[in-house]
């Protein structure tokens, strides 16, 4: 049977609407230099050197122009992850409209394969509090927010947008702070994650999440939205008659990249055991 009524631009569409509503960092941290993408690209981003502040009145009114250069960050977008598989009768299945459970199934493993990469910019290129005890309590936890806190105020990050991923292990420990968190009602947050959302607590919107790079042990990292950037896309979604079997084929490429742009943005904190 010739896979005669799939639709790739219609499946395609419907996969990203997915693949976005299962993603917990993807919303998070910078999309505003995504543009055309393929594989091997690489995003430049330039930033401006902050000029330097003079006293013109001490300086007889008087003032002379200071040589300013600007910065370039690449993010390379360099993963390249595809999903590649047989089902049966596909064509008539998308005829009758249950397409929806491929198409689910597939925009979650993309979904927790670019996150936990994400999570992994993240951790990677934040700048770590000296602390590595793990929390016994949720006292010991909102101690280490605490200091993630002051790891941000003192790098000047701003207060507004600062989000706080933390795994599990770290958010049993919290929860003995239950009283010191905000609750959120994760199905009218404002800020659009439908899941995830711990509560607020010191500023930060807390997201828990088992896509860190650590799950063993208690893990966190403060951020911003502008410390990370983040590109993406599903190039191509294709249906074919498999060869060698009797059912059709199913295969689609996500090409994406991420980096740590403004690394005083990011602040980590990894327990030791």
């Amino acid at each position: 049977m010739a896979i005669t009524h799939f639709i790739p631009t219609i499946w395609s569409a419907q996969m990203q609407m997915q693949y976005w509503e299962r993603t917990v960092f993807a919303p998070l941290v910078n999309r505003d230099y995504e543009g055309d993408l393929t594989s091997g690209n690489k995003i430049k981003i330039s930033g401006v050197v902050v000029p330097a502040i003079k006293d013109y009145k001490a300086n007889n009114r008087t003032t002379s122009a200071d040589d300013i250069t600007d910065t370039e960050v690449e993010v390379p977008v360099d993963q390249e992850k595809n999903f590649d598989f047989y089902v049966d009768d596909i064509d008539k299945a998308q005829a009758a409209g249950t397409m929806d459970g491929y198409s689910t199934a597939a925009s979650l493993g993309l979904a927790e394969d670019a996150d936990k990469y994400i999570a992994g910019r993240l951790v990677a290129g934040s700048t770590p509090i000296g602390v590595t005890d793990a929390p016994l309590d949720g006292d010991d936890a909102f101690d280490i927010i605490a200091d993630l806190q002051l790891a941000m105020n003192k790098a000047k990050v701003p207060t507004a947008g600062r989000i706080l991923a933390i795994n599990s292990v770290f958010q049993r420990s919290l929860v003995g702070a239950s009283s010191k968190l905000t609750e959120v009602d994760t199905s009218g947050d404002p800020e659009g994650l439908r899941e995830g959302t711990v509560g607020r607590l010191l500023g930060f919107r807390i997201i828990s999440t088992e896509n860190m790079p650590v799950t063993a042990r208690a893990q966190a990292v403060a951020f911003n939205k502008d410390a990370c950037a983040y590109v993406s896309q599903i190039q191509k979604v294709e249906g074919m008659r498999a060869q060698n079997k009797f059912a059709d084929r199913l295969r689609g490429l996500h090409v994406y990249g991420s980096k740590i742009i403004r690394p005083e943005a990011a602040a980590s904190y990894t327990a030791s055991a």
